[in-house]
């Protein structure tokens, strides 16, 4: 049964695979940024208002965890792609049946290992650009 009202920010977290997605280990942000460049049209004619027009978009998704190096689908996942320079399959959902997801096809462009103080967690934070088209669809 799909969520109904707000959805709960732990409930919506990144997924890496395109079959069978898994849950990327001890997310603890996770964002998705969808951009549009825009160019300009205007015409001397135009007086003192500019035109402007839609032309190629981008996409991002980026997040955060908790380093456990004997996570299943963790940092260490996330650095071999990257090291490899693969492509990564990224969705983005509750993982309800029913729910809007989104989902595509990217690479790694930024992957931070990060050990602040003495008794905090290790943390570490990834990008993916994406490369093709950000699709919507019902999990």
């Amino acid at each position: 049964m799909p969520t109904t009202g707000t959805v709960l920010a732990k409930n919506m977290a990144f997924y890496t695979g395109s079959t069978t997605p898994v849950l990327i280990t001890c997310q603890t942000n996770a964002s998705l940024s969808q951009t549009t460049n825009m160019f300009e049209t205007t015409c001397k004619d135009a007086g003192a208002w500019g035109a402007q027009q839609p032309g190629v978009k981008n996409w991002t998704a980026s997040g955060e965890g908790l380093l456990a190096f004997s996570a299943t689908n963790g940092y260490t996942v996330l650095w071999d792609a990257w090291n490899n320079q693969t492509a990564v399959s990224i969705v983005f959902q509750t993982g309800v049946t029913g729910d809007t997801k989104f989902s595509g096809t990217g690479y790694i462009s930024s992957l931070e290992l990060t050990s602040n103080g003495n008794d905090e967690a290790v943390t570490f934070s990834f990008e993916i650009t994406g490369s093709g088209a950000l699709a919507k669809a019902t999990t």
